[in-house]
């Protein structure tokens, strides 16, 4: 007696099945986003706060000392991601063509192509001088070290 019942109601609660299922898997989308991107949206914000005269200290106290990415493989678009980012990316010292020793900071910021490394042309540096903030950018640093002319 239940049978005719569930197979007459079947395409109508099949649909309502569907529907729910479709809403909560594009609600389950929002909320599955690459943190690298987000570590990258909050670098760009954060290095917007940075101003030229503050130390070391207070840089990594803005920028933190998040890490994104590559402890379990993630998967992201569809595919298998290994990549790691942290903040900073990396650091550098150098002397430059001024004769100033520099501190060079360098943040994860940006995204040209998906291809599974960070590139400097993704990095945005922080140039310290005797361990304050001199410059920000490949502007302030690209004339102070050749070889991040190509980057300016």
């Amino acid at each position: 007696m239940l049978l005719p019942i569930l197979i007459t109601k079947m395409p109508a609660l099949m649909r309502r099945l569907s529907l729910v299922l479709a809403l909560l898997v594009s609600g389950c989308s929002t909320l599955m986003v690459d943190p690298l991107e987000q570590l990258r949206e909050a670098n760009k914000q954060n290095v917007a706060k940075l101003k030229v005269g503050h130390t070391r200290l207070e840089v990594e106290s803005i920028m933190g000392d998040a890490r994104a990415g590559g402890g379990l493989p993630e998967v992201l678009y569809g595919r298998v991601q290994y990549l790691q980012a942290r903040n900073p990316m990396r650091e550098e010292r150098l002397l430059g063509t001024d004769g100033q020793e520099y501190e060079v900071l360098f943040y994860y910021t940006d995204l040209r192509e998906r291809d599974d490394k960070i590139t400097d042309d993704e990095l945005t540096p922080v140039v310290l001088r005797e361990g304050k903030v001199a410059g920000i950018g490949y502007g302030f640093l690209a004339p102070r070290a050749a070889k991040y002319r190509t980057l300016q």
